[in-house]
């Protein structure tokens, strides 16, 4: 078996891409998006298994903040080998230049269970997640602060504050292992920062929303216990995305998470969105009971596989 980067005039990925397609029950369309999209604004490449000169498999990598990603992995069913193959020459493309961090793929949900084997014997943990929505076409009532508290927009003198508070709400092995970054205080502040400057998306600060807790640091001073932090989601037009929620865990049991769910729900709205989104850690239930109590539905469920090359730094 031979492993050739794709390129122009050279063998072909629509037999690939055909057979992936009809496999997974995904429209061609689908398929070819993804490749598309992961090429184009992701800066991947594509490598091909060949046998007899044949494309057999096919895996579209990329790298990008201290990350490397596989966007797509596949063999045809006379080849099963292949996909070992090509991730193995993947990782090794990535991981050469010695400056990443982690490898990571973002799968649907029926590919990752058929690739879980060939990640799992390369050291890869997986993750179920899901893309949960809400639709804003009539906004959720209003949801007042609990006595003693009160919501207001994002406002960027509270960067170390909210930094301190993903660091908190965030310790779980799951949350570390989406994002290592949150393990250390300077991870943190620039995960948040990379946030804040569109790294994700734009970054909305009208509709991102903070909970204080009044009097709790003085009345000059009041303390940040909760944080919705949202953008435009880039790949759904005219939708809104819930990049983080978190409420600290003294603050916890009063409402305080949905308060800020429904404030920047309605605040997108005001501002034309037709559907707020979001992602969600499948294993997490009190998340999952929240969010499907306001409305929100399951729309995708997919798999993160992940596997760290060097700890985070201080």
């Amino acid at each position: 078996m031979e492993i050739v980067a794709a390129a122009p005039g050279g063998p072909s990925l629509e037999a690939v891409l055909q057979d992936y397609a009809r496999h997974y029950g995904l429209g061609q369309d689908a398929a070819l998006n993804l490749l598309v999209e992961a090429l184009a604004s992701r800066q991947a490449r594509a490598l091909l298994a060949l046998e007899a000169g044949r494309p057999v498999g096919a895996v579209v990598l990329s790298r990008r903040e201290g990350e490397g990603r596989i966007h797509l992995l596949h063999a045809l069913a006379e080849a099963p080998a292949a996909r070992d193959a090509l991730l193995e020459r993947a990782e090794e493309e990535l991981a050469g230049s010695g400056e990443l961090t982690r490898l990571s793929a973002t799968l649907p949900f029926s590919v990752g269970e058929v690739l879980e084997e060939t990640f799992s014997r390369r050291g890869y943990r997986s993750i179920g997640r899901g893309r949960m929505v809400l639709s804003l076409d009539t906004p959720p009532a209003e949801v007042a602060a609990p006595a003693g508290y009160r919501l207001q927009p994002w406002q960027d003198e509270q960067i170390s504050a909210a930094a301190a508070l993903m660091q908190e709400i965030h310790a779980t092995q799951d949350d570390l292992a989406l994002y290592p970054e949150l393990a250390t205080p300077s991870g943190a502040e620039g995960l948040l920062r990379r946030c804040l400057a569109g790294g994700f998306g734009p970054f909305d600060p009208a509709s991102s929303c903070i909970a204080l807790a009044e009097g709790a640091s003085g009345p000059a001073r009041p303390l940040l216990v909760g944080l919705c932090l949202a953008v435009w989601h880039p790949g759904y037009p005219g939708q809104g995305f819930i990049l983080d929620l978190g409420v600290s865990s003294a603050h916890r049991q009063r409402g305080l998470g949905r308060a800020l769910v429904v404030a920047t729900a309605r605040a997108f709205a005001q501002a034309g969105a037709r559907a707020l989104g979001l992602a969600v850690t499948l294993s997490n239930r009190p998340a999952l009971s929240l969010y499907e109590s306001l409305g929100f539905r399951l729309e995708e469920r997919f798999l993160v596989f992940h596997r760290p090359l060097l700890p985070p730094t201080a």
